[in-house]
């Protein structure tokens, strides 16, 4: 998994659900999805298991182990009247990939020295971008598992020592 949760989930798991990968809107492109939520034995995620059983591999290097999975998949179920599962909106866990003024700081590069994140909120704990962080659901990372979060930047601060802290009880 390429995200790091910022809080429960639980308020998704009425549905089955696929999020958006990010917010841009890519002409004549299927969208990729980030979190998936299934049930156990669910029919979407037989269907899936069947379209990737019979369809061409995915191209090297390319999102089409997503997209273009979810895009046959939804036209199957939609062509035969099956009502599809939920697309939820990027900003429940891909705030990094906004516009430039709302984003979510790059986890991987040190936070600005004036401690300040974007329109002048902080991001020291309490401040702006801790209380956004509550609101969402994950900081997607984009495949990027080698990286290194900056010591004392603000995902090892607002998130990784919260997870530290939860789990040491």
């Amino acid at each position: 998994m390429d995200s790091l949760l910022t809080r429960d989930l639980e308020p998704l798991l009425e549905h089955e659900f696929v999020t958006q990968w990010d917010c841009y809107d890519k002409p004549y492109s299927a969208f990729n999805g980030a979190l998936l939520r299934f049930h156990q034995h669910s029919p979407y995620l037989c269907e899936a298991f069947h379209v990737m059983a019979t369809s061409t591999p995915p191209r090297t290097g390319s999102t089409d182990w997503g997209s273009i999975l979810y895009l046959k998949l939804w036209r199957r179920l939609v062509a035969n009247s099956i009502p599809p599962f939920k697309i939820l909106p990027f900003c429940f866990n891909d705030g990094r990939s906004c516009g430039l003024d709302n984003r979510l700081p790059d986890p991987f590069k040190p936070d600005r020295k004036d401690g300040k994140w974007t329109e002048g909120f902080g991001v020291e704990e309490g401040g702006g971008l801790d209380r956004v962080l509550r609101k969402v659901f994950a900081v997607h990372l984009h495949n990027q598992w080698e990286k290194e979060f900056p010591k004392g930047g603000w995902v090892d601060r607002l998130l990784l020592r919260r997870y530290d802290r939860v789990l040491r009880g």
